[in-house]
């Protein structure tokens, strides 16, 4: 099987991309942050799908982070060949896998399959998405391998058990889990022997709770007869209180309604007085009568200019067109003056009408003013007569019994309650006498049954991790063999290092083995690369897979570097290979 072409309409920052592979291999070289890593991703995406995210994972999850950064449809199609013919696979993704879509093209009849019952990579190679990573798929600084239970059912040939095999882990998980809970639960000699002591000292408490509880009631009882002196007591003051509160309120009563006459006689002199000074004010803003003086000059000015232009006129000394503008001037100032004459004399009109209407206000504020000083008056006497030596009674007396009634309730309340936590104890007691007292016997029956029941959990994880030791050993040897023939082509020394039933490397030292994580980074990425292609022709049994390489090499030194381009070129022989790097250094065409 190998990969003919792809398309990506959006995935994460990749838009509208479209690439053609060769049968073996294939160089793709841009600058970081191109989206290398995330064009592996999308070719893995496009046979495996998408996981769902999972709640409170945003950060990590791929559906979250491959979003596309310009939206748009998310996803694309890929093509590929199997057994001479051409399919094409496309896939949509949502916000969740259900709204996913998935759509199979077969090219030799252009039949669609929409549905896919099962996942396209398993249907494929034979394994899933997780034992995929873990062999074919090289992502960038993270290609350290490790077992599963698929991984191994594959090696050994027993793949119709995997899930069997798969179970032996949880399995042991469970009854190790089980193993330590009863051994949690298991009683111990000095355990029953605690439970005697409490035994013992509850008894002896319950004796004291009794002799306790006697004393309280007696309390209880002086109390309770105490308070009833107090309440009598509080009765008679308060019948007392109120009568010296009523007077005492009788007389801020009236003392208050003195107060609002008072305030209302203020206001209506307030009122009287304001009201005359307006008065004052207009009677000293009336103007005074000079206008119809100077109104009857003018007439007789007019008179005087009127026989003038007569007698002018008789006498024909000069022609009349000259009298004519002093005329029509005489006749418009008369005019005006008319005018301001009646506007005159309509404003004092009203202001007489204002004068006279404060003049009857002031009046009618006097009256008013006279009745409230009388009811005053009518009140101070009733004062000074009924109320005279009236004060405001103390509460003193009537607060000093209520303090020393709420002290009666107070411990009446604390003995009750004292009581009925005293009686609840020794209830408590006896019931955890006839409990402890099951107890022990109980201990004494669950501790041989329960230490049958952690011996035979115990041998059965024996023989369980026995079991997967057995099967794990099948194929470390024919593993470490193609192991050892793919290290020894970068000169290292391959009994170095050694792969255990784990699937993990080990460093073979002078003073015993140690993880190969402590080696240099040059080192761990050649060991976890030789690892992982020595599983590729043992797990594929079913199709062939390609190959994708994401900056696997970046570490390497010059003289490890050609090593590894040597081993992919012969691996491009039998694999198809998606090889990925961001400098000329790396690149495989060099």
């Amino acid at each position: 099987m190998r990969l003919t072409k792809l398309h990506i309409e959006n995935f994460g920052k990749i838009t509208q991309l479209d690439l053609d592979f060769t049968v073996s291999l294939n160089e793709i070289m841009h600058e970081n942050g191109w989206g290398k890593s995330t064009l592996t991703v999308f070719i893995k995406s496009m046979f495996y799908g998408i996981p769902a995210k999972t709640r409170g994972d945003e950060v990590r999850s791929v559906r979250t982070k491959y979003m596309p950064w310009q939206g748009g449809v998310y996803g694309g199609f890929i093509e590929y060949e199997l057994n001479g013919t051409i399919y094409r696979v496309t896939r949509t993704f949502g916000k969740s896998p259900e709204y996913d879509t998935f759509e199979l093209l077969n090219y030799s009849n252009n039949s669609v399959t929409k549905d896919e019952v099962k996942s396209l990579g398993e249907q494929l190679f034979g394994i899933g998405e997780d034992s995929f990573t873990m062999t074919a798929f090289f992502p960038q600084l993270n290609f350290k391998s490790a077992s599963n239970s698929e991984l191994t059912a594959n090696l050994t040939g027993v793949n119709k058990y995997q899930d069997d095999l798969a179970n032996i882990d949880k399995a042991i998980k469970k009854l190790k889990e089980k193993r330590l809970d009863i051994k949690r639960q298991l009683p111990k000699k000095v355990e029953i022997e605690d439970k005697r002591m409490q035994l013992n000292q509850i008894k002896t408490r319950s004796n004291m709770l009794s002799k306790e509880i006697e004393e309280y009631e007696e309390q209880l009882l002086n109390a309770k007869e105490s308070k009833f002196q107090i309440d009598k007591t509080l009765a008679l003051e308060k019948d007392k209180l109120s009568l010296q509160e009523e007077k005492y309120k009788s007389k801020v009563n009236i003392e208050n309604e003195i107060k609002d006459l008072t305030a209302q006689v203020t206001s209506l002199y307030e009122k009287q007085t304001s009201i005359q000074n307006k008065a004052l004010d207009n009677l000293n803003n009336k103007p005074k009568n000079n206008f119809n003086l100077i109104f009857a000059l003018l007439i007789a000015l007019f008179c005087v200019i009127g026989v003038t232009i007569t007698i002018v006129y008789l006498l024909n000394v000069v022609q009349m067109s000259i009298f004519i503008p002093v005329i029509v001037l005489s006749i418009i100032a008369i005019v005006v003056m008319a005018g301001l004459k009646i506007h005159k004399d309509k404003k004092e009109k009203n202001l007489d009408s204002k004068i006279e209407n404060s003049v009857n206000l002031a009046t009618n504020f006097k009256s008013q003013i006279d009745e409230l000083n009388e009811s005053v008056k009518k009140l101070e006497n009733i004062l000074s007569e009924k109320y005279k030596n009236v004060e405001m009674p103390s509460r003193d007396d009537y607060e000093s019994i209520k303090n020393k009634q709420s002290s009666a309730n107070l411990n009446i309340y604390t003995i009750e309650n004292k009581l009925l936590n005293l009686r609840n104890d020794l209830e408590n007691s006896i019931s955890q006498i006839d409990y402890l007292a099951s107890q022990i016997e109980q201990m004494k029956d669950n501790l041989s049954s329960l230490s049958a029941k952690y011996n035979l959990i115990e041998k059965t994880i024996d023989y369980l991790l026995q079991a997967k030791d057995n099967v794990a050993s099948r194929y470390v040897s024919t593993i470490n063999g193609e192991f050892s023939s793919i290290l020894g082509k970068f000169g290292i020394d391959v009994k170095r290092f050694v792969i255990d039933n784990q699937w993990t490397v080990k460093e073979q030292t002078n003073v015993g083995t140690k993880d190969f994580e402590y080696s240099s980074q040059g080192l761990q990425d050649i060991i976890s690369f030789c690892q992982r292609i020595s599983l590729i022709n043992k797990i594929y049994k079913k199709e062939k897979p390609f190959v994708i390489l994401d900056d696997t090499f970046v570490n390497l030194d010059d003289n490890m570097l050609t090593c590894a381009k040597q081993v992919v070129k012969e691996l491009a022989g039998e694999f198809q290979v998606i090889y990925l790097c961001c400098h000329s250094r790396c690149s495989m065409l060099n």
